[in-house]
């Protein structure tokens, strides 16, 4: 029987599999100069991710409402809508509270917040205090949400 060789196959070396993988993964080039590099994780419910980098900055969310920490800056929200249109998190809902003038998660990958259970942002392991709109994150934080009590 020939070998995958001798039928025309080229081999693949380990340093030329890592590049490809390394390329495979790589997230999209920063598009904006307030853009940022962060890494983001989904935890507390059924649905647990970690995802790679996620490319974030200030944009429009849900509906039309623009989110950016003091106009100008990446958020923990931004971080969470990108990282499910890059990494694919299953999708992100959320509702506009007109008193806190910013948004409340409510499911993500339909995981549903209730009467018992919120979801809440942490950058770099501490719980965030202003909205996910009005909090500002910068290049190589991590930004986890957890369904919590």
């Amino acid at each position: 029987m020939p070998s995958v060789l001798a039928r025309g196959a080229a081999p693949v070396t380990a340093a030329g599999l890592a590049l490809a993988l390394a390329l495979a993964a790589a997230p999209p080039a920063t598009a904006s100069a307030g853009d940022v590099r962060v890494r983001v994780g989904v935890t507390g419910g059924p649905y647990t991710a970690s995802v790679g980098l996620v490319v974030t900055g200030p944009r429009t969310v849900f509906g039309g409402f623009y989110c950016a920490a003091n106009g100008l800056s990446a958020t923990p929200l931004t971080a969470l809508v990108d990282a499910d249109e890059q990494y694919g998190l299953g999708g992100v809902q959320a509702r506009w509270d007109a008193a806190k003038q910013d948004f409340v998660v409510t499911s993500i990958h339909g995981d549903a917040a209730d009467d018992k259970k919120k979801w809440n942002a942490y950058v770099n392991e501490k719980k965030i205090t202003a909205g996910p709109c009005h909090t500002a994150i910068k290049g190589g934080d991590k930004v986890r949400w957890t369904l919590e009590a």
